[in-house]
């Protein structure tokens, strides 16, 4: 048997790929074409023409790997020969993304087995985008190449070279550049209609082409050769879509009509956004056995995208908790000032100090924060990954490089997102809708075993919410997944969120350690340190006067500091007037640690 399996990101297949040539097993992975050494990926193409075509959205096999004066290399030491050495492997590694590029059922071949490995929805159903500025700069192009003397003298041209030089009409030349002539007309007709549509419509509306048809043979790369004799200039790849949307290849498409409010403006001041977003058909092919492995997308959901009944293989029953994950109501935006998720992050680090291998995710921007923090924290932290990243949902590495994940924040999409994923899971309708966003009520059981009730943010529309939990609430449980709690090597998870995510509640105050504290803390540490001499540290103690006085602070505001430090255990007053010292890291939890056998009711949203 030959068997396909597709992971979300390169890292994952460096993963499985030592895992199985490790037992001997005829294992190859898809590679990442690329012009430069890469971490994972070292130069496997030497043409950078390959690149602008690609960053474009034209397919580089059809405009630029033809015709490469590299290409025998690469057949024999590069890209080429790498896919062929997949492609012939029992076992084939692929990415979402080479699956969503090379077509399903390309990959397919003859392979017996396929197993799709987390989220499938883009590579089922995959979006192509045109945004308005690039609508306009192929328009633009479109109308020069059929106005234009050079190209009309271009198309009109049927004269070639014998192998002599001598010039003779060559027939099938001319036959294919007034072909290559009458297309051009047409995808300018679907072009002018849908730039029309774009600026006429005021609210979401499903688009389709005026006409489709077969693209003849060396069509993509006349493009490419006119997009860059013209030095036209793009902002993301407006010939992905329309060579879909001409061939007929998109399953649905639509004119996105958002509000957006105005930089700089006052409050309640927007405009009108547009762009047009496709969707393209990539379902396995019948007759394959497919094993769809995503812990958060529904069976319903599953066969909606897909037209056909799905088997659900899930077992019944629920596996029991080895270890524990608990959440602290309290959320961190993108925006969240860096102070603040400095502080959260220490006061965490503090409650939690016999954790020494810490793993970290939470929002790109928010990765600063560690840099920030002080060292005896920051040492602790061997792991850390941004949301989207795909290590944060596919990856098996941190439960076995971390004690505790800290899942910082919540993964929220803008409101044209879960638009553009309705209309990509087939609820056109439904994102031609306006939603409302307001407040909802969703209820967790507390660390005291009481129900309780918290206020978030939702949609009130069921299908609109169903597709914002599809986005946001999965992410966070991939995230929280990647402790696998339900082994007994795994490891403890804790969530700082307000959104639902079914876990336990820590139903009390975040902790935290503000910069006051810290300075307290350090500054104590010091002290300590030049009275120890000879002495062991954790038993020289200094007065909370002598710590006030060296700060030129309060004596009321040290003291206040010095409770909130004490009460992380980070250090222990000796009697009332003997003073304070550090205290010693604990080695094991403390006996307040929530329980990891007891059974947790889930959270429930209403």
């Amino acid at each position: 048997m030959k068997y396909l399996l597709v992971y979300p990101t390169h890292a994952n297949l460096q993963e499985e790929f030592e895992r199985y040539d490790a037992v001997g097993i005829d294992v190859a992975t898809y590679p990442a074409r690329t012009t430069v050494d890469t971490k994972l990926q070292l130069t496997n193409c030497w043409n950078t023409e390959a690149d602008q075509a690609e960053a474009v959205g034209f397919p580089v096999g059809k405009t630029v790997c033809f015709r490469c004066e590299q290409r025998e290399q690469c057949l024999q030491q590069g890209y080429l020969q790498q896919l062929i050495t997949a492609s012939e492997a029992d076992v084939a590694l692929a990415t979402h993304a080479r699956v969503q590029y090379t077509s399903f059922e390309e990959l397919s071949g003859d392979r017996d087995y396929i197993t799709v490995h987390e989220d499938p929805v883009q590579l089922l159903n995959p979006t192509v985008a045109l945004s308005v500025a690039d609508l306009e700069v192929v328009q633009n192009h479109l109308q020069q190449l059929l106005s234009d003397p050079f190209w009309l003298d271009w198309f009109g041209d049927g004269i070639s070279n014998d192998a002599d030089g001598n010039q003779y009409d060559a027939q099938s030349k001319q036959i294919q550049r007034e072909r290559y002539l009458q297309v051009t007309h047409i995808l300018t007709d679907v072009v002018d209609e849908l730039s029309q549509s774009v600026h006429q419509t005021q609210q979401t509306t499903a688009w389709e082409p005026l006409e489709t048809i077969k693209l003849p043979s060396g069509y993509e790369s006349f493009l490419w050769w006119t997009t860059k004799m013209s030095q036209r200039k793009f902002s993301g790849t407006p010939w992905r879509f329309l060579l879909s949307a001409i061939r007929g290849d998109l399953l649905r498409s639509t004119i996105i009509v958002v509000q957006k409010h105005v930089a700089g403006m006052k409050q309640g001041t927007t405009r009108l956004q547009k762009s047009i977003l496709g969707v393209r058909e990539n379902h396995p092919p019948h007759g394959k056995t497919v094993w769809f492995n995503d812990a958060t997308l529904t069976i319903e959901r599953l066969q909606g995208i897909l037209g056909r009944p799905v088997q659900n293989g899930t077992p019944d029953g629920c596996l029991g908790q080895k270890k524990f994950s608990f959440q602290y109501v309290r959320d961190i935006t993108r925006k969240t000032s860096l102070d603040v998720t400095v502080a959260l992050m220490r006061g965490v680090l503090a409650k939690h100090q016999h954790y020494r291998r810490v793993g970290v995710i939470t929002h790109r921007p928010q990765l600063q924060a560690i840099e920030r923090l002080e060292e005896f924290f920051r040492q602790r932290i061997v792991m850390s990954t941004y949301y989207g990243s795909g290590e944060e949902r596919s990856s098996n590495a941190w439960y076995q490089e971390c004690d505790l994940i800290l899942v910082l924040g919540t993964p929220r999409v803008p409101s044209q997102a879960v638009l553009e994923y309705l209309i990509q899971v087939g609820e056109q309708r439904v994102a031609c809708t306006d939603p409302t966003w307001d407040d909802v009520l969703w209820q967790a059981t507390t660390h005291r075993g009481d129900l309780k009730t918290w206020t978030g943010r939702g949609y009130h529309e069921e299908r609109w919410r169903a597709a914002h939990r599809d986005l946001v609430r999965a992410a966070l449980i991939q995230a929280i997944g990647r402790g696998r709690t339900v082994l007994e090597d795994g490891c403890d998870v804790i969530v700082l969120s307000n959104e639902e995510c079914g876990l336990m509640v820590i139903d009390d105050e975040t902790p935290r350690i503000n910069d006051s504290a810290m300075e307290v803390l350090l500054h104590l540490q010091q002290l300590t340190a030049t009275k120890s001499n000879k002495e062991i540290l954790e038993k020289v103690a200094v007065s909370s006067q002598e710590i006030a006085q060296s700060l030129a602070q309060p004596l009321r505001s040290v003291r206040r500091s010095l409770a909130d430090l004490e009460s992380f255990h980070l250090i222990q007053r000796h009697g009332q007037r003997s003073g304070w010292s550090l205290s010693p890291v604990p080695n094991s939890p403390p006996t307040s640690s929530p329980d990891p056998t007891k059974e947790i009711p889930h959270a429930r949203c209403r």
